[in-house]
């Protein structure tokens, strides 16, 4: 049978968005300096690759990103380029996920989301980006497609090899979010809750007893499934931590390690924010997921469509969760927003054919829904490949260091070129360069770390901190070196205090500022041979 020139229209469009999603993760890939966090885990994920070193620490997370990028390090060496490849492919392969949802988003809402995490600014930076989210974000997906498939080959009695497959899969998917990061057992306590409570509406629990008792085969299957699924579970999670089989006391000290710290984190507000934190840049950057998931959030509510349903639980569960939690960081809006854009390019695809747009109000509306796209599409392209270590970009917290940074880098390596190499003595005083340092300075073997200000500063390479006051501990340390040290001033982060006066429309557009930004600077002091 042959398809019709709209839905091969369609299907193109669709082929075209997957092509671009590939390309914008992977184009540059390495040109933006490692972030603060990225600098750790890469350091982290090296000591693995090279010298087969983990251990499970909570603030760093879970160890499938580790493991998974130690092997493309030995495919492909360890550079930033291969330590971001994988969320990059990740990142892009989510188009691919929505295809088997087409039966319930529709043709043209298949399209459109994948229109929407492609072009999503804040899908599109996390992809490019070496932090768990955005393979949380593939693995959550992954997980809802199959328990999709899962309930429809349950409710159309195929074969139970497939339901296995799809239960299996939900399983290894679930596991690896949990070695992932530790707001996966956030994820999975909301779907068991959210079973219990269709357990309930359904009266699913009428008569179970006796059907059990009775070896009825359909409830027997059932719960011999369940079993299945939480043994895959449990498998795959004490493989990744304990690398046993099924190690309980080993799989229990993890998930009470990852609880006993980060409820401390949330006690202590180490990075507190307001209820409304991921609000507002959800307005800034993902409009179209705000006003059409919203709006498609009423349109679905009262319709007796379970998919739906779940979404708008989904979406609405994760973005009180998240609000309320003591930890506000920009990179977790991927958690509400994964599913508001389902559900907002569902929403979109069936209220697009429905404008007429020989009427006022059918031109307003294709007026407004281009705008809003045009707005979306811009901020991505600003944000992702000229704006990219901005602190202007609510999307990039202040542990980014500047883009300069990499001058910092590469003089480093010009200089240590004229001695020794990466022998070269390297003395850094700024104990909180350390971090940023360790991924950067990886294969130097002769770093002095925290050296004191009045040590004897004599190596080629020296790095200290600069202060604003009447001396600095860069100009101690000018005023203490030979008259052969040039001096390279830099910063190992930048940020904004925003005001309500900052938001002009200089800001939405292009993301201008009215004042200079705050920084921890830094300055090189090298020795050139000539």
């Amino acid at each position: 049978m042959l398809m019709n020139k709209k839905d091969f229209a369609l299907y193109l469009g669709f082929i075209l968005i997957v092509a671009s999603a590939f390309f914008l993760r992977l184009y540059q890939l390495d040109l933006r300096v490692f972030h603060h966090d990225e600098a750790a885990v890469g350091y982290f994920t090296y000591k693995l690759f090279n010298d087969g070193i983990y251990s499970y620490n909570p603030a760093f997370h879970g160890p499938f990103m580790y493991y998974a990028t130690a092997g493309v390090f030995r495919l492909f060496g360890d550079s930033i380029y291969s330590a971001r490849l994988l969320p990059a492919l990740l990142g892009a392969s989510m188009l691919f996920l929505l295809i088997p949802l087409r039966k319930y988003t529709g043709e043209r809402g298949m399209v459109l989301a994948a229109f929407f995490f492609a072009f999503s600014p804040s899908f599109l930076y996390y992809s490019r980006f070496y932090r768990e989210d955005i393979f949380i974000s593939f693995f959550t997906l992954l997980a809802f497609v199959c328990a999709v498939k899962y309930a429809e080959s349950y409710t159309e009695n195929n074969s139970p090899v497939m339901r296995g497959f799809y239960l299996f899969v939900v399983g290894l998917s679930l596991a690896s979010m949990a070695a992932l990061k530790e707001n996966a057992y956030i994820s999975i306590a909301l779907v068991v809750f959210f079973l219990f409570l269709l357990f309930i509406r359904e009266r699913w629990y009428k008569g179970l007893i006796e059907k059990l008792r009775g070896h009825d085969k359909r409830a027997l299957i059932t719960v011999a499934e369940g079993f299945f699924l939480i043994m895959v579970f449990l498998i795959v999670f004490s493989l990744f931590y304990t690398g046993k089989a099924l190690d309980l006391s080993g799989i229990w000290t993890a998930i009470e390690k990852a609880f006993s710290h980060w409820y401390e984190m949330h006690s202590i507000k180490r990075i507190g924010g307001p209820m409304y934190f991921y609000l507002p840049i959800l307005a800034l950057y993902e409009l179209p997921a705000l006003i059409f998931g919203f709006a498609g959030i009423a349109y679905y509510y009262k319709r007796n469509n379970l998919f739906m349903i779940f979404l708008i639980y989904w979406a609405m569960t994760n973005l009180i969760v998240y609000s309320y939690l003591q930890e506000k960081v920009p990179w977790l809006v991927l958690n509400p927003l994964l599913p508001l854009t389902i559900i907002a390019a569902a929403y979109l695809g069936e209220l697009m054919p429905r404008l007429k747009l020989n009427s006022r109000n059918g031109t307003a509306a294709v007026i407004l829904i281009s705008m809003i796209l045009f707005y979306f599409v811009h901020s991505s392209v600003f944000l992702n490949y000229y704006n990219y270590t901005n602190p202007a970009e609510p999307l990039i917290q202040a542990a980014q260091p500047p883009q300069r940074f990499s001058e910092l880098l590469g003089k480093i390596s010009e200089v240590s070129s004229q001695y020794t190499n990466q022998s070269t003595e390297i003395q850094v005083t700024d104990d909180q360069m350390e971090t940023q340092f360790l991924w950067y300075l990886r294969h130097y073997d002769n770093v002095k770390w925290r050296v004191k200000l009045d040590s004897e500063l004599n190596a080629p390479l020296i790095v200290v901190h600069d202060t604003d006051g009447n001396e600095s501990e860069a100009d101690i340390v000018q005023r203490r070196l030979r008259s052969d040290y040039d001096r390279l001033d830099s910063a190992k982060m930048s940020w904004y205090w925003f005001k309500p006066a900052d938001f002009t429309l200089d800001y939405l557009l292009y993301r201008k500022m009215n004042g200079q930004p705050g920084e921890y600077r830094v300055v090189l002091f090298y020795k050139p041979v000539s």
